[in-house]
């Protein structure tokens, strides 16, 4: 039986890219934020254009295709390796969801790849890994195209959104516990320097493929933006190593601190955030409607098959900051 996706993608296709075919039609996977397909497409005169099909459900998934397709356009410019976006559409009427085509690259996962290596295979992909990630931090970010002009003259105004941006969505979705761990970073922000740098909020090993030819290439950018570039590494750090391994996270900060030349300063300030991005999302999606947060639906029933990691990232933030939060309490209950 045809997939209607396929049937859909065709005529889309068809009445842009005249005597275009899409052959090889596949599923791949389901993403945190997307479903994704495989697929080839022949045009006129040209050689086959192996693609990758995302498709975005919930809330702003314009917004996340708008910002994506800004940031490759910016890093391909600067040689950062990401893949190339052959077209975006937004229109939720074509296939019933906003889509992106990109190129797609022949490799792997590096998640599967590190679990399957050796210890000194391991090894040396997280050096690589962490030379990646220290590599994007030191781009210029002053260039970047989503870069507000108030953040070269006041770089601590990226903190003082993301509080009004956290205080807005707890109040919204009726979590006030979070709220004083919102008021403890406001209330040591004064020691932190803000480092302002092209961040892409999810860097972790199932963000990065592993190209056939030895390449490691950073896919996944719907949340590229500017902020501090430890909101980026604790982030890392805590996918790789509370959802992966202990050792890959602390391979990670061993090169990436090499290859900045220096140490990560209040490293554990940046954590607090992590955890409560983490921690507040889960605790939201099942509260309400997940699709309201541009997340699966099934995505909150990771909760409870994952109760140990946030038992942990709770213990951290009471350990940090003296405070707990009790919607995550009761939730773990």
């Amino acid at each position: 039986m045809r997939n209607p996706i396929l049937s859909l993608l065709q005529q889309y296709l068809a009445v842009h890219y005249q005597g275009c075919l899409v052959t090889d039609f596949e599923f791949l996977t389901s993403g945190f934020e997307s479903d994704v397909y495989t697929l080839n497409l022949k045009l006129p005169g040209q050689a086959v254009k192996p693609l990758i099909l995302r498709l975005y459900p919930g809330a702003g998934a314009e917004q996340k295709m708008n910002r994506e397709g800004a940031g490759l356009a910016y890093l391909q410019k600067l040689g950062y390796p990401v893949p190339t976006m052959f077209l975006s559409e937004p229109n939720s009427a074509v296939l019933g969801i906003p889509f992106t085509l990109m190129d797609r690259l022949d490799g792997q996962n590096l998640w599967p790849v590190l679990a399957g290596s050796t210890v000194n295979q391991a090894t040396e992909l997280l050096n690589r890994f962490g030379d990646l990630l220290a590599h994007l931090h030191q781009l210029d970010w002053v260039s970047f195209p989503l870069t507000a002009s108030r953040y070269r003259t006041d770089p601590r105004s990226l903190l003082e959104e993301y509080f009004t941006d956290c205080r807005h969505q707890f109040s919204r979705y009726g979590v006030s516990g979070f709220l004083p761990i919102i008021d403890w970073l406001e209330e040591n922000q004064g020691r932190i320097l803000v480092r302002p740098a092209v961040v892409h909020l999810d860097f972790h090993a199932n963000n990065i493929l592993l190209c056939t030819d030895g390449r490691l290439v950073v896919i996944d950018w719907t949340q590229v933006t500017v902020a501090d570039f430890r909101t980026d590494l604790s982030w890392t750090l805590l996918i790789m190593g509370d959802f992966g391994q202990t050792r890959w996270a602390n391979e990670i900060l061993r090169s990436y601190t090499l290859s900045v030349g220096k140490p990560v300063e209040d490293l554990a300030y940046f954590n607090v955030i992590s955890y409560i991005k983490l921690l507040s999302s889960t605790i939201i999606s099942l509260k309400t409607n997940p699709a309201e947060l541009g997340m699966r639906p099934d995505t909150s029933n990771s909760f409870h098959q994952q109760a140990p990691i946030f038992r942990a990232l709770l213990k951290r933030i009471q350990k940090t900051t003296g405070l707990s939060i009790p919607e995550v309490e009761l939730a773990l209950k």
